[in-house]
């Protein structure tokens, strides 16, 4: 499989979000009816949505219809309940079924589930079965397949975060603020046009503000883009890339 990335490319940050139940391919909403429904999209693996009992639904309305590809979302811990995800060009009635995460496959980490592009404004996730305890984050939005693999040479690197300090006998101590971050270095030395354009908007979507998941052909990573993508033409509508990507905690 190829390297990819999963952003927000549909405005998520700026999205409502409202809590209610499913009925017959019709949302109710409710307040009292999930707790902390906030948590889904706060930017935070930290904390989790909490009182998601089964017909239990979280409204995410966009700020206009969006093209969405891809559901993924993260579980602080595995849950042997299932969840649906539906969407509709309607606030609360309408509910088409997208993708959906039987019981079991609730695994602790980042679940992905891929589709053909929609584009609606309104994303619901449903609680099915059984009420689902350790959602912390989703996100919404385009898949980034690379083209082609980077160049041989994948550069990474770990940063510490150790405040090292020195005594005046000469004696080291140390601070630890949190635990190391991996940083990786992807180089590609020819990219087509295509591919650079869909790099630049990726890049005028997150920035170095939104996290994303960036998938190495094995393992999924949280991360930022670390600094801006620099781009050389090497010949008529070809092109090197070079992106650093920061590993984030939480």
């Amino acid at each position: 499989m190829a390297k990819k990335f999963y952003y927000d490319s549909s405005n998520l940050l700026n999205a409502t979000i409202t809590a209610g139940t499913y009925s017959s391919g019709n949302f109710n909403a409710s307040g009292v009816e999930v707790t902390n429904e906030h948590f889904i999209i706060d930017h935070s693996l930290s904390q989790a949505v909490t009182s998601f009992d089964d017909e239990d639904t979280i409204r995410i309305s966009l700020t206009s219809s969006k093209a969405v590809d891809f559901i993924t979302w993260y579980m602080s811990a595995s849950d042997a309940q299932s969840l649906k995800f539906y969407y509709s060009t309607a606030s609360a009635s309408g509910l088409t079924e997208v993708a959906s995460a039987s019981e079991g496959d609730l695994n602790a980490g980042w679940n992905i589930e891929t589709f053909s592009s929609q584009s609606k404004q309104y994303w619901f996730v449903r609680a099915d079965n059984g009420a689902v305890d350790n959602i912390t984050e989703l996100i919404l939005g385009a898949v980034l397949s690379f083209e082609n693999q980077p160049d041989i040479g994948i550069a990474t690197q770990e940063i510490f975060a150790t405040d090292l300090n020195t005594s005046l006998g000469g004696v080291e101590y140390a601070n630890k603020r949190h635990e190391p971050k991996t940083t990786w270095q992807l180089n590609f030395s020819n990219i087509s046009q295509t591919f650079k354009n869909n790099l630049v908007s990726f890049e005028q979507d997150v920035t170095n503000f939104k996290k994303f998941v960036y998938y190495d052909d094995s393992s999924y990573h949280y991360v930022r883009l670390d600094s801006p993508i620099k781009f050389t033409e090497v010949a008529f509508q070809r092109f090197s890339a070079s992106l650093k990507l920061r590993e984030q905690l939480s």
